[in-house]
């Protein structure tokens, strides 16, 4: 009976004893390579992008960027996701052609590429400030914001917040605006904590290599600080729900999607009735790129950037039309015989002139605007606003109005 007794026991012990020796060997691995990490930190890193190289000094670190294009092309603002390895990188399929109709702005976000890493907390928040700032004292413009995955909340949220910084949006695979994508299997507080970074971030490094050769991503995740944006977003402090923000939205815009991707994540997350308010605001126009992931800029990027220039040549670039020396005489001699009788019609050339359209978000079109007049924004930039011609929803576009107007274009 003794022995019956104390087998059980001495299996448990062995057991013990076997988890004891797996968690001192996984304990000596992860020091093993947190150690050649150290090593072999930092890397030489530079930016393989196009451009001329810029650092805009933030109040919290330096940022930086590649500017490449025309400097009186309308300004485009490239976000990258956060991730391991993440920069501005990840733009480098579509950020030449881009520049066929505009000036394109890429960025480092704060904690990845070539960017300053300091030791604070990471959040949504930040990366929302930070493009608000960079709009608003680098770009000076109302500029299309293109965004990949967790980035495209950093952008509803200016868009949203800060409608005179934004003329439009293209999300790449938004995958998380309800806030649903970072998983937290650990807490937070661990996560951020210095043992994790110190030990856990090298074994992530470590993983993510496999798979992929590119020295890029080996010389930045090995910079001094890199673990901390990582880290922090491990911790679900880089995502945050703009589902309410996405309806504030009334810029035009475009998501794409990868046709694959996006059948998974339907199936896995959402019901019919939630797809069309999970993907973007409203007014959102929606393209499928056949056989795409997520990745579909990186796997796709000619089409990528085939589909950006398309629509915004329809719905960014799109100005109402100028007029000719010619022209203008003809209005002005027109004004003056029609102020002879205020009952008098508009002539049918002035009359076209003398239209101001903006997008709609109840028509989801452009709509000719009533009473345009010009408002001045919480920044000081000028908008013409008004109303819809067709639903009277009230419609803002950036820019002014010449003098003259009515009887002269926008």
């Amino acid at each position: 009976m003794k022995n019956v007794v104390n087998r059980p026991s001495g299996v448990f012990q062995t057991i013990i004893r076997l988890l004891g020796l797996s968690s001192l060997g996984a304990l000596a691995f992860a020091g093993i390579v947190a150690l050649r990490h150290m090593l072999n930190t930092p890397q030489a890193l530079e930016s393989l992008l196009p451009g001329e190289a810029h650092l805009y000094r933030w109040k919290n670190g330096h940022i930086y960027y590649k500017l490449l294009g025309v400097p009186d092309a309308p300004p485009l603002v490239l976000l990258h996701s956060p991730g391991i390895a993440a920069s501005g990188y990840e733009m480098r399929g579509i950020m030449q052609a881009l520049t066929k109709d505009f000036r394109v702005y890429a960025l480092d976000l704060p904690g990845f590429g070539l960017s300053d890493r300091p030791t604070l907390q990471y959040t949504a928040e930040l990366y929302i400030q930070l493009c608000r700032d960079f709009l608003a004292n680098e770009v000076r413009r109302p500029a299309l914001l293109v965004a990949s995955r967790l980035s495209c909340n950093y952008a509803i949220a200016v868009a949203a917040r800060s409608p005179e910084l934004c003329s439009g949006l293209v999300l790449i695979s938004p995958i998380a605006l309800r806030g649903e994508w970072t998983p937290r299997t650990l807490l937070p507080a661990f996560l951020e904590s210095r043992v994790a970074k110190t030990l856990l971030y090298p074994l992530l490094v470590l993983a993510s290599r496999y798979g992929t050769r590119d020295n890029y991503y080996y010389a930045t995740t090995h910079r001094f600080g890199a673990e901390h944006a990582v880290m922090a977003l491990l911790a679900g402090r880089l995502n945050q729900d703009v589902s309410r923000e996405i309806e504030e939205v009334w810029q035009p815009t475009l998501v794409i999607w990868g046709a694959d991707a996006l059948g998974k994540l339907q199936r896995v997350r959402f019901t019919r009735d939630e797809q069309q308010r999970a993907w973007g605001p409203e007014q959102a126009q929606i393209e499928l790129l056949p056989e795409g992931g997520l990745f579909a800029h990186e796997e796709q990027p000619q089409r990528v950037a085939e589909m950006v220039l398309q629509w915004g040549a329809g719905h960014v670039l799109a100005t109402p039309r100028s007029s000719t020396s010619g022209n203008t005489s003809k209005i002005k001699q027109s004004t003056s015989d029609a102020s002879t009788n205020e009952n008098a019609p508009l002539p049918q050339e002035q009359t076209a002139l003398a239209q101001v359209e903006a997008y709609c978000i109840k028509c989801k079109t452009k709509r000719q605007m009533l009473n345009a007049r010009e408002v001045t924004l919480k920044n000081g930039c000028l908008a013409v606003q008004g109303n819809c011609s067709v639903c009277g929803t009230q419609l803002i576009r950036m820019g002014k109005l010449v003098p003259g107007y009515p009887n002269t274009p926008v």
